[in-house]
């Protein structure tokens, strides 16, 4: 397994910074790749080369289906061999036409995507599953998708990770490494990996034996120093995927 970052976990450098610091600091903290969201201004060609200059591997990135098509540039030039929906309002789901609309688009980028050989799939929250609602379910088998599982939303929304891991085998792409709180997850900083409320050694086995090739890192927000997090984090998680 390798080891990746959601670069929205570093978004407020990037603003601050640009992208070139934020992927000199996943490469420095000793990850494989990275996982887009949004390409901060930059070309594909421009991107590219940030990416070989830090020895990082362009993994997947979150796009709305209706943006997938003008986003092929970044797909192609980036190497990227996974695409999720990062998000779908409860209002998408809960209003025919809108869900429809949904289902129609996610279903044409999934034939632009399948052309290439890229994955499509859904990223899930917590809304998916309120209500006793299981959208992430229905979307997933209505467009055909892949899952990408956030285990953080997962466990905010009340359910156990591992289940959900293992309920979606044969459907899940990568999972997303982000660890709970105890008390207030919704609202508190998340800890570094391993040391919160996430069974993170039982995501780490279930995913193994699934064979997901990517563990993806996402924060919400820090309890400490970015740079600490993310090598911290690293550390954690290598303990645990073995």
């Amino acid at each position: 397994m390798k080891f990746g970052v959601q670069l929205y976990s570093l978004r407020e450098t990037a603003e601050a910074k640009g992208a070139e610091a934020i992927l000199k600091e996943v490469a420095e903290a000793g990850y494989d790749g990275v996982e887009f969201a949004g390409f901060y201004g930059k070309t594909p060609e421009e991107m590219k080369a940030l990416l070989e200059k830090y020895s990082l591997q362009g993994i997947s990135a979150h796009i709305r289906p209706e943006a997938v098509e003008e986003s092929l540039p970044y797909i192609d030039a980036l190497g990227i061999k996974y695409v999720f929906i990062p998000w779908a309002g409860t209002e998408e789901f809960e209003t025919p036409e809108k869900y429809a609309a949904l289902v129609e688009a996610a279903k044409k980028a999934k034939k632009i995507l399948d052309g290439r050989g890229v994955v499509f799939g859904y990223h899930n929250h917590a809304h998916e599953y309120e209500g006793g609602n299981d959208y992430l379910g229905k979307i997933t088998s209505d467009a055909d998708l892949k899952a990408e599982i956030d285990v953080f939303w997962v466990t905010v929304a009340g359910k156990d990770a591992v289940s959900e891991l293992r309920r979606f085998e044969g459907r899940l792409s990568l999972v997303h490494i982000k660890e709970a709180a105890s008390e207030d997850p919704r609202g508190s900083a998340q800890p570094v990996v391993g040391e919160g409320a996430v069974d993170m050694r039982g995501v780490f086995a279930e995913a193994k034996k699934q064979g997901i090739p990517w563990a993806i890192l996402e924060v919400e927000k820090y309890p400490c120093a970015e740079e600490e997090y993310l090598k911290r984090s690293l550390e954690n998680m290598k303990k645990l995927e073995k």
